[in-house]
């Protein structure tokens, strides 16, 4: 049995017969500050994830890793930015695992993937942190830098789910993917990414994540209308949205 539940952006919590794990786990949707504490306690309190999983290192992503670092031994699976940056913040090397592209992580019960992937528009040339940046105000959106950009193909109980935490995607490494669940960010998506869904991946259905307005907190939950144009694209897409908060077995959706 594989439960998901989702926090919102991309921020993913799974448990399967093996254990649980999280993806992109962010919850502070802070106007003003990158990090409160009153979101991370209210929402990660009780997460106790195996590993961590990140997509790529933008504000909206990485920076609730702190407060899991505090009260868990969990190790973070991302790009050597997103682990630059932690290095910066002070986390040790035992909880940090830098991926290269294609490598496969095996789990009781689960392998993953680690697919090159795209972040949705064009990204600045710096956008990468090659050594720890000591001198980075992190306080700041700006710094947390994009870095590299993974999609995870996760196969676990008798399911393959595939999720990408953007609009976009590198075709040469995934294209003729087929899987059960498409858990796949949608956030603003831009002309010709229909297209990109249809002609390269197979799923049995599309979760659309991160279309949420995620500036405001959880408490004041809403939608966008990125799924609703991404219906009207694509003639009988078989897409859902997952209830926010909530554990969902996903063989019964």
């Amino acid at each position: 049995m594989v439960e998901v539940k989702w926090y919102g952006i991309n921020s993913l919590e799974f448990r399967y017969s093996g254990g649980s794990f999280m993806i992109d786990p962010y919850v502070s949707r802070d106007r003003e500050k990158l990090i409160a504490p009153e979101e991370q306690e209210k929402y990660l309190a009780d997460c106790k994830p195996d590993f961590v999983l990140m997509t790529h290192s933008h504000w909206d992503h990485l920076p609730d890793m702190l407060y899991l670092f505090e009260k868990t031994d969990t190790v973070l699976y991302a790009s050597k930015t997103a682990c630059n940056i932690m290095r910066a913040l002070g986390v040790g090397e035992k909880n940090l695992h830098e991926l290269v592209y294609g490598e496969k992580l095996t789990f009781p019960g689960l392998t993953v993937t680690c697919l090159e992937s795209r972040h949705m528009g064009t990204m600045p040339e710096d956008n990468f942190y090659e050594e720890v940046p000591f001198d980075k105000d992190f306080t700041k959106r700006e710094s947390w830098k994009c870095g590299e950009v993974f999609a995870f193909k996760l196969e676990m109980d008798d399911l393959v789910i595939l999720n990408g935490g953007s609009a976009n995607m590198h075709i040469p490494s995934m294209k003729g993917i087929s899987c059960d669940y498409l858990i796949y960010g949608i956030s603003r998506w831009k002309e010709g990414f229909p297209q990109l869904l249809t002609e390269n991946l197979s799923f049995k259905r599309l979760i659309g994540v991160h279309h949420d307005e995620f500036t405001r907190p959880l408490s004041e939950f809403s939608l966008r209308d990125d799924m609703i144009r991404l219906k009207e694209a694509i003639a009988e897409l078989p897409a859902m949205e997952l209830p926010v908060l909530q554990w969902v077995e996903l063989t019964k959706i």
